[in-house]
């Protein structure tokens, strides 16, 4: 196998690692198991992440960077508030599956957190799920304040009610959808819908 440069590697490492944890979970899964799938030694593994801790944490922050980035370059162009929801929904179950093998991660942490050594929530990996998970209810309270601003949406909303509205619909469809069954995207839609005529002014 080609030395790959550092930035390579580490890329690598954590691609290697979000599929094992999907697979296997984070409890079960080594860094001798992650070094042996990429085709390192554990050493090598060191000089990237210095625990299995710090490869969560970089998968999270992965995946919050990969979702702003592809949710802002949907909204390009679209000014109509309720259509820049619209925008994201519809394209919400591509986006899920694309990164099913993270979001299969997230999720795992979110039903069984990670423990430290004396049984409580690892802290490191509960502070960047909030982070994540803060990003995303910003993303659309900034959208649902936009649509306010604009006489759109109701103003006598916080809108970080109607972010979590939305937040919890995506959960919902990601962890029945990429576990069960497939949704018929329509629904989605519908359901974004009825977010966005409860909120309407």
């Amino acid at each position: 196998m080609p030395r790959l440069k550092a930035p390579q590697r580490r890329e690598q490492l954590i691609e290697v690692a979000t599929k094992l944890f999907a697979r296997n979970g984070y409890e079960a899964t080594t860094t001798a198991a992650i070094a042996l799938a990429a085709g390192v030694t554990e050493p090598i593994l060191y000089r990237h992440f210095k625990s299995k801790q710090e490869l969560f944490v970089a998968i999270v922050q992965a995946v919050s960077q990969q979702t702003m980035k592809h949710w802002e370059e949907l909204l390009a162009g679209v000014s109509d508030p309720a259509e820049r929801i619209r925008r994201i929904s519809k394209e919400f179950p591509a986006h899920a599956r694309q990164l099913s093998d993270a979001y299969h991660v997230l999720h795992g942490a979110l039903a069984t957190p990670p423990l430290d050594e004396r049984g409580n929530p690892q802290r490191r990996v509960m502070a960047v799920m909030k982070e994540h998970y803060a990003q995303i209810e910003e993303f659309f309270s900034r959208l649902v304040r936009d649509g306010q601003k604009a006489g759109v949406f109701r103003k006598d909303l916080d809108p970080k009610v109607p972010a979590w509205q939305l937040i919890m619909t995506g959960i919902g469809y990601a962890m029945i959808s990429l576990n069960l069954s497939q949704f018929d995207d329509g629904w989605v839609r519908e359901a974004i819908d009825t977010t966005i005529r409860g909120i309407r002014a």
